[in-house]
């Protein structure tokens, strides 16, 4: 996430933090209104992507056969989460510069945007306020660079399964809480899949078709700590952006193998939460219409925001997997509200 987008939830978040008693419903509901549609994608998106890549076939494996395999997921954001509507009459203390009463603004996964904000808030019965650019998203970026693909939330995964008894795998997603410069990321995730051919008799003339059910469950636990220590206008000694996202998926798994080629479907539900905070202590500056040195005002705040977002639905994937020995190709494609585009490789043995 840009660092600009983290100054900004944090500064609404401030700007909130001490109003007098009257104030601080609308203004709470202010920031969190306006920074969860911002954020609204992106919380969605990582939702899905983290119920997507558990499975390239129907078939289980062996007792103690075992794969390894790593892809990356990416939800592609529609079109009419790029961007969203601002309202004045929705805002108690958020007005658009310029005359306007309603302006399109885009998400974090939209475009540039150049419309400015008012904010006016009372603190401690004196008049504050300031006004600031509404953040652009990283859409115009992502097409430039990644043109390719349609604008998508991307996630990395690995993850390995192992035949534990008949016609079931257990598959783990793992990777301990790891720092890495300013970021600190880890991962965890289990699943099982169970493989019923072999009760349906019909089955056994069509040896190349498999049916199976999967139930899984995974979580990603990620902070970005900016150094604000010597900011302008907001500082902190421990800023924390935290990141909590937890999902579940259900699916039915059927796959045909031709020779080396094998395709896959499957029919399935998925439900999660994800939750963004703002934690730490930080200070913030406004302005006020009095002159030096009254002309501005400091404002303290701790834990300054906190958004959530819960997505759910049904999906249907279908892929091709491209089996040389031990060595496995895939790619697969998602409809669901957030369609998924995925591919991988895996090594699997018996």
């Amino acid at each position: 996430m840009k660092k600009i987008t983290l100054l900004f939830i944090i500064f609404i978040g401030i700007a909130y933090e001490q109003l007098n008693a009257q104030g601080i419903a609308a203004a709470t509901a202010d920031a969190n209104k306006f920074v969860g549609n911002y954020l609204q994608p992106f919380g969605e998106g990582e939702i899905y992507n983290m119920s997507r890549g558990w499975f390239s076939t129907a078939k289980a494996h062996k007792f103690l056969g075992f794969d390894v395999a790593i892809s990356l997921q990416a939800a592609v954001v529609p079109t009419d989460k790029q961007s969203f509507t601002f309202n004045n009459s929705d805002y108690a203390t958020f007005k658009l510069n310029g005359g306007g009463t309603s302006a399109t603004l885009p998400t974090f996964m939209g475009g540039s945007s150049s419309q400015s904000i008012h904010v006016n808030v009372t603190e401690n019965g004196q008049q504050a306020y300031t006004d600031f650019t509404t953040p652009t998203g990283i859409g115009n970026d992502f097409k430039k660079n990644i043109s390719f693909l349609p604008v998508s939330v991307p996630l990395p995964v690995a993850q390995v399964g192992i035949g534990l008894f008949k016609h079931t795998d257990l598959k783990v997603r793992y990777f301990p809480k790891t720092d890495i410069n300013n970021v600190s990321m880890g991962v965890f995730g289990v699943g099982v899949q169970h493989e019923f051919s072999n009760y349906l008799p019909f089955l056994k003339k069509v040896p190349f078709l498999h049916l199976s059910a999967l139930a899984a469950y995974s979580h990603l636990s990620a902070d970005y700590y900016p150094n604000l220590a010597n900011a302008t206008n907001i500082k902190s000694n421990n800023a924390d952006l935290k990141y909590d996202i937890g999902a579940y998926t259900v699916q039915a798994i059927a796959s045909a193998k031709f020779s080396i080629l094998e395709i896959y479907t499957a029919l399935g539900y998925q439900s999660g939460k994800s939750n963004i905070n703002v934690n730490g202590t930080y200070q913030a500056t406004l302005y006020t219409n009095f002159p030096p040195p009254n002309n501005t005002v400091a404002i303290n705040a701790t834990n300054p925001l906190a958004i959530s977002y819960i997505a759910s639905g049904i999906s249907n994937t279908w892929g091709l997997r491209l089996n040389l020995a031990f060595f496995k190709i895939y790619a697969d494609y998602t409809f669901a509200k957030y369609n998924g585009i995925g591919a991988g490789i895996a090594f699997a043995f018996r």
